[in-house]
């Protein structure tokens, strides 16, 4: 990194902690390896492709490779950050080339897709002889575990809740929900946020990307749907079509979503929340620390996914995944990169940093995690379930390029909830194999 690199990132680490976007007292472990030069020029090269390039995660990934480069010298890794969007395209096209990164971060519903494709090595020998296997939560290893194998890191993990803006409550006298809400309840609060005159909403519904089928398919787990069952696709049962009328009638029906909402992806419904646009929204820990700049700590709260009419609710386990290609170049490199990265303090900081969940016991005991912005994740983990989406590996890209655009044609009126389900589980079942 030249000089005016250092400049650029030390100015911009500067402005995020004045604007709150990272701690104040964060800010020297932050400029810390850029305020000296880095161990000699390393033998070897590591290539790592990061697939999230916002300007906070860039700033994150780049002090954490400073601070590797800073604690040895073998080992030199070039990060290649690609847009989000254009990731998982990118590496199919390089393994396709025979020319793909050492190593990636990527989201655990893409590794049974590459795993198919004979793309990942299997780290199973030696993640079990890594040092913190057995602290680390068994749900964590099962979201990276594919067709018995290891085949990645747990980077970080995360579970759904709803965030609620605790002060819209006050403002409107409505009543705050227990963590053991309803739909009844959650629809409730709901109408009493909504004031379309005000241009405020009461939920911030998710219609584009994966996780738009995801959400929805928490709401069906409340009623009693499942996506499998005996080995068959049985995400169109009764329970699951009721589960998602009642989901779509949100928007449809009691209009308490805003109207851009079919197409509404990760961004929209976080800075909906953000501006006031919105008083509900169902995400990760992952905005946790977004919430706290845009609307202040002390004006939101988390709580877990109301229960349904089945007595019941779920949230789906995921993970961001630190993934090594069989077709890597630098196998000992990328080890070496992977592990430093997963330590206690690169891995708290990393989560920390982003709003994730550690995935150790020992480093969920600090705070933040203690803290009642994280309350709604924590208290789901007694009934959180890795995401029954991981179960075939031609399921990963086809949520996205087929399952979405169904959900939103039934979100928009085109087809009904059952035409949506019907058609979702003869895809799932078409891509088993």
């Amino acid at each position: 990194m030249d000089d005016s690199r250092r400049l650029s990132r030390r100015r911009f680490l500067q402005t995020a902690a004045a604007s709150g976007a990272i701690a104040a007292s964060d800010l020297a472990w932050w400029e810390m390896p850029f305020l000296s030069p880095r161990k000699a020029s390393a033998a070897s090269m590591v290539r790592f492709q990061f697939s999230v390039p916002e300007p906070l995660r860039i700033s994150l990934v780049e002090s954490l490779i400073e601070r590797f480069h800073k604690a040895q010298s073998e080992v030199e890794v070039k990060v290649e950050f690609v847009p989000q969007a254009q990731a998982r395209q990118k590496l199919i096209t390089a393994i396709a080339a025979g020319n793909p990164p050492d190593l990636s971060m990527m989201w655990d519903n893409w590794l049974g897709e590459f795993d198919g494709m004979g793309a990942l090595e299997d780290l199973t020998g030696q993640v079990k002889g890594w040092k913190h296997y057995g602290a680390t939560t068994p749900t964590a290893w099962q979201t990276v575990t594919v067709k018995g194998k290891i085949v990645s890191f747990p980077w970080a993990l995360t579970n759904d809740g709803i965030f609620v803006r605790t002060d819209r409550v006050k403002e409107y006298g409505l009543t705050m929900p227990k963590e053991d809400w309803t739909w009844d309840e959650f629809l409730t609060l709901a109408k009493g946020f909504t004031k379309p005159e005000k241009n405020q909403y009461g939920f911030g519904m998710r219609g584009g990307g994966t996780w738009a089928v995801l959400y929805a398919t928490e709401f069906m787990y409340g009623n009693g749907a499942q996506v499998l069952k005996d080995g068959k696709v049985v995400i169109n049962s009764p329970e699951a079509v009721s589960a998602f009328e009642w989901y779509i009638d949100l928007l449809r029906k009691h209009k308490v979503t805003p109207p851009s909402a079919p197409t509404d992806a990760y961004r929209q419904i976080v800075e909906g929340f953000g501006r006031g646009v919105t008083n509900m929204y169902l995400h990760n820990s992952g905005s946790i620390e977004e919430q706290k700049k845009f609307v202040g700590e002390p004006n939101f709260a988390t709580l877990p996914i109301p229960i349904g009419p089945a007595k019941k609710h779920v949230s789906f386990y995921f993970s961001e995944t630190l993934t090594m290609f069989k077709a890597a170049k630098n196998k000992e490199g990328a080890w070496k990169f992977m592990t430093f990265l997963m330590d206690d303090e690169p891995h708290f900081d990393y989560a920390k940093t982003l709003g994730l969940l550690p995935t150790r016991q020992a480093l969920l005991n600090r705070p933040p995690y203690t803290q009642a912005a994280y309350a709604g994740f924590v208290k789901s983990f007694p009934f959180s379930i890795v995401s029954p989406y991981l179960a075939y590996p031609g399921w990963g890209g086809k949520l996205d390029s087929e399952g979405v655009p169904m959900f939103q044609q039934a979100f928009v009126g085109q087809i009904t909830p059952k035409q949506c389900l019907d058609k979702f589980a003869e895809m799932l079942t078409k891509n088993m194999a």
